[in-house]
């Protein structure tokens, strides 16, 4: 089996450990302890990470390095959010929801234009949303779900602004990732403010492991990319709305209803056709290019 393909496979099995021990720590500890402490473990890390390789800041795209600081940190504590008052398997599927917010900022911030072959899947993707948040039946509407979906949006306009940092070239993906996770921590003392309980007992195990795991699943995920065609990884991606569908049922209890499987078959059906669309669009770019 390919290399890539073996690291896209851990990688979406670390982010959902990482997912199953923020569910847990939510039970016991505010949202905005969990957040700096994830921050700051991990901001540690790559510290140590960037002295050891010798990866230094750079002075240039610094306001854009932030801005994917801050939105980054902010989808972080929204997911925190949403996995405390969700089952892991609906937070996992509707996070795939930044394939399709990806789209369209790609068209109005980037000036990519939209295939006409797109408005398939993306109705396939509303569908699939409508079906997990059934938003006609307040009664049962999650309200834990707007953060899910506040995720989805914030991660779709930091792929967008990694898009900018990469064209731009020049920043080593520690680099990156040390301003989101500066911002995330930052995020989670403001949102913690007077509000400190202290983790107890397993509950600093549980800390000391979410740092660790979201470094290495980061660096994983990084070089499945690196080392398999892109669009190979984010399809195995998906497998990890499979791996939090799992751990909520053995850890948690949850099951997940009819409503949200086809939905979750929606969503990923259309997001992968999406995904095939950007990277054939990219590929004829390349051939007209050449010729």
């Amino acid at each position: 089996m390919n290399k890539g393909v073996i690291m896209a496979l851990i990688s979406a099995l670390a982010f959902s450990i990482l997912n199953v021990f923020v569910k847990e720590l939510s039970f016991t500890l505010p949202i905005g302890e969990i957040a700096f402490f994830r921050g700051l473990i991990s901001s540690v890390i790559i510290v140590g990470l960037m002295r050891y390789q010798h990866v230094h800041l750079s002075h240039r795209d610094v306001p854009t390095l932030i801005m994917r600081g801050v939105l980054g940190g902010m989808g972080m504590i929204c997911l925190f959010y949403a996995l405390s008052g969700m089952p892991l398997g609906d937070v996992s599927i509707l996070s795939q929801l930044s394939a399709f917010f990806v789209v369209i900022f790609a068209a109005v911030f980037l000036h990519d234009i939209l295939p006409k072959k797109a408005m398939i899947p993306m109705a396939m993707i509303v569908m699939g949303a409508s079906l997990i948040l059934h938003p006609w039946n307040y009664s049962t509407f999650n309200s834990y779900a707007l953060f899910a979906l506040a995720q989805a949006v914030l991660s779709a306009a930091v792929y967008t602004t990694i898009s900018k940092l990469t064209n731009g070239g020049g920043h080593h993906q520690y680099e990156v990732v040390f301003y989101f996770l500066i911002c995330a921590t930052i995020s989670g003392a403001i949102l913690m403010g007077n509000d400190y309980i202290g983790p107890q007992g397993i509950e600093w195990l549980y800390i000391l492991a979410m740092g660790v795991i979201s470094v290495l699943a980061q660096i994983w995920m990084t070089n499945a990319y690196a080392w398999t065609d892109p669009i190979v990884v984010s399809f195995i991606q998906y497998t990890g709305v499979f791996f939090n569908a799992v751990w909520g049922f053995f850890v948690f209890g949850e099951i997940m209803t009819i409503l949200s499987v086809a939905g979750g078959v929606c969503i990923i059906s259309g997001s992968m056709y999406l995904s095939k669309i950007k990277r054939d669009r990219v590929m004829d770019m390349r051939e007209t290019k050449i010729r």
